[in-house]
């Protein structure tokens, strides 16, 4: 997690393969067993996990004086790998064919869904955020996610 973190910030990579060769080439002295690509990737998945938690800690961390507490906004967005017209060939375990109502089309992909603290006139501030295959419905994700809110604190 460490070098992951490291090179992505100070070196601007952000393709784990690139990420792994320049950990091989520059790094090995600090981390000599960092092993092969298929290793570093395996151990980086294995990881999502704490990333999640890192991204939990930061959200609550940077959270703005102006976020109305009492008040969440739920909102979603397609996340697309292909059209609907091909078959999904990327993440298969992840995606899945989904609508987007908004465009009125057809994806493959996923869905990001976000749950932010209200700030007025801004951008809401995230409070969580998470990731389902596109045909997902978002009450679903509501209803299994985020039932505990009560409906004054939120606004769809």
């Amino acid at each position: 997690m460490t070098i992951y973190l490291y090179v992505m910030h100070h070196e601007g990579y952000l393709k784990v393969k690139q990420i792994h060769r320049f950990a091989s080439e520059y790094l090995r002295t600090w981390f000599p067993e960092i092993g092969s690509y298929q290793a570093f990737n395996y151990r980086l998945n294995k990881l999502s996990g704490a990333f999640t938690r890192i991204v939990e800690i930061l959200l609550a961390d940077y959270r703005t004086e102006d976020c109305c507490l009492d008040q969440s906004l739920l909102d979603s967005m397609p996340i697309m790998t292909c059209s609907g017209k091909r078959s999904g060939k990327v993440a298969r375990e992840l995606t899945n064919k989904g609508l987007c109502s908004t465009k009125g089309i057809y994806y493959y992909g996923l869905k990001m869904h976000l749950l932010g603290f209200r700030r007025i006139g801004k951008l809401p501030h995230p409070e969580q955020i998470l990731f389902t295959p596109a045909s997902v419905n978002d009450v679903t994700v509501f209803k299994e996610a985020w039932s505990g809110i009560t409906s004054d604190a939120l606004t769809f």
